[in-house]
């Protein structure tokens, strides 16, 4: 993550036990840090579809992130390949992709990052000792940058402490609203 670690997300929210003075530098820090990282989300607007655009600069409440799941994480050289005997598998031309997929908070919206021409992936899932966790836990926050030579990076941050960063040249957004069946609180029981 590029603006916004885990540290100081964990300072600024009282995880690690602050003292005042830390509690407060951490809390500007942050400001500061979502500052310079929504003048980076300017400067990106181009490189993205509009749907992208517009998710990361103001997807909040039920249209954003925040408390999501992670469904699925999967990456390689041939996803969209169907190994059905049909077709052969040509080795050494596709290059390789990743698909992300969250379920917001509320279970309303299914979201699919696909992330094409990826050069780097990089995650942590369980990186702090005190984590006593067995899953990933909610999605505390995605952030986008730049990276290298033309190429974008989406970090993962999940409130466990876990983290996936993924360097890539291209991004499919895709948002799909669900029509839910049941009542919220089933999701706990």
């Amino acid at each position: 993550m590029k603006y916004l670690t885990y540290e100081l997300i964990a300072t600024s929210n009282e995880w690690t036990d602050p003292t005042q003075r830390e509690l407060g530098l951490a809390k500007r820090r942050l400001h500061s840090a979502f500052e310079k990282y929504r003048r980076e989300l300017e400067g990106l607007k181009p490189r993205l579809s509009r749907a992208a655009w517009d998710f990361f600069m103001h997807g909040r409440d039920e249209y954003g992130l925040h408390d999501a799941r992670q469904l699925s994480f999967r990456v390689g050289d041939g996803l969209d390949y169907t190994p059905d005997g049909s077709l052969p598998f040509r080795l050494n031309h596709q290059p390789t992709t990743a698909t992300l997929e969250f379920l917001n908070y509320e279970q309303s919206f299914h979201y699919t990052f696909d992330l094409r021409r990826v050069s780097r992936v990089k995650g942590d899932l369980f990186s702090y000792e005190e984590s006593v966790s067995e899953d990933l836990g909610d999605l505390y926050l995605l952030e986008l940058t730049a990276s290298e030579e033309k190429k974008l990076q989406l970090g993962c941050l999940f409130a466990s402490g876990a983290s996936l960063v993924i360097e890539f040249r291209r991004l499919v957004f895709r948002r799909r609203r669900i029509k839910r069946k049941y009542r919220i609180g089933e999701m706990y029981c």
